[in-house]
């Protein structure tokens, strides 16, 4: 990775992603056996458009050899692409201007009684005790304030595109996967249980990444190629599974309304 040049982009950081395997004569299938990631999967994240997920990017660095060192600058290269496309922070609204209070008129201060030490110790107190309601307060109205991380409810389509335009619900179920890939279910440790749906069902998505390509069509039927309900992609949603992970659902299996990153930050 070069240290100077140009402001770093995502197009570059995955131009370099791609050079590197090549500099080391590494093709897709090498780094395929040496990470656990698809081919087809490290393939789409030297192309982009979106950053690709960093864990994929680090496995296949540190599979194909290179230098611990080096991958952790990757990792903190991502990281600082990933903070420079988060959506700005909306600034605080101004704080009301003070309201004039007209002094009070000049008179003799009345000779000041003599307090004991109980009653001086008890005005302390009390003092302290204001202090702290009001420190309270502000730290309370300051952490409403923070906006919270995006998220977006979206709908689930679990249906696959047969012949000239048929669109019905496939046998199996769509469910969250601990990686971007194709027939993750088939894998090892890769489907996280207790997350099967079927149409109609919602997830609440808190980012997008580039995966695996995939389609929601039956390419073996007679004229798929004129189904309008086909849809293909290489994009991928994060959601939130019932035990707080993060899994991740290709864009394919949800309402057309739903596809297309939504808006939301990279994974």
């Amino acid at each position: 990775m070069s240290a100077t040049g140009p402001p770093d982009t995502t197009a570059r950081f995955c131009a370099d992603f791609l050079a590197e395997l090549q500099r080391r004569g590494v093709s897709f299938r090498r780094a395929e056996a040496v990470s656990g990631w698809g081919k087809s999967t490290i393939a789409a994240a030297t192309r982009g458009p979106g950053l690709p997920n960093v864990d994929l990017v680090t496995d296949v660095l540190a599979g194909v050899g290179v230098e611990a060192d080096d991958v952790a600058g990757w990792r903190s290269r991502h990281e600082r692409l990933r903070e420079a496309h988060a959506p700005p922070a909306e600034a605080a609204p101004p704080a009301p201007p003070p309201v004039p209070v007209a002094p009070a008129p000049a008179a003799d201060p009345p000779p000041a009684p003599r307090r004991s030490t109980r009653r001086r110790v008890e005005i302390a107190a009390f003092a302290v005790l204001v202090a702290l309601v009001v420190g309270l307060t502000t730290a309370v109205v300051v952490l409403a304030d923070e906006d919270p991380a995006p998220t977006r409810t979206v709908v689930v389509q679990n249906r696959v595109a047969i012949g000239r335009g048929e669109l019905i619900e496939d046998r199996t179920s769509s469910y969250l996967a601990t990686r971007p890939v194709a027939y993750c279910a088939s894998m090892p440790g890769c489907k996280i249980p207790g997350t099967d749906v079927w149409s109609g069902a919602t997830f609440t998505a808190v980012c997008w990444l580039t995966g695996e390509a995939m389609t929601n069509a039956d390419l073996t039927s007679t004229n798929i190629g004129q189904n309008p309900n086909v849809a293909s992609s290489a994009l991928w949603l994060g959601a939130r599974a019932p035990d707080g992970r993060i899994g991740y659902i290709s864009e394919v299996y949800l309402a057309p309304s739903y596809r297309g990153g939504l808006g939301l930050p990279p994974c």
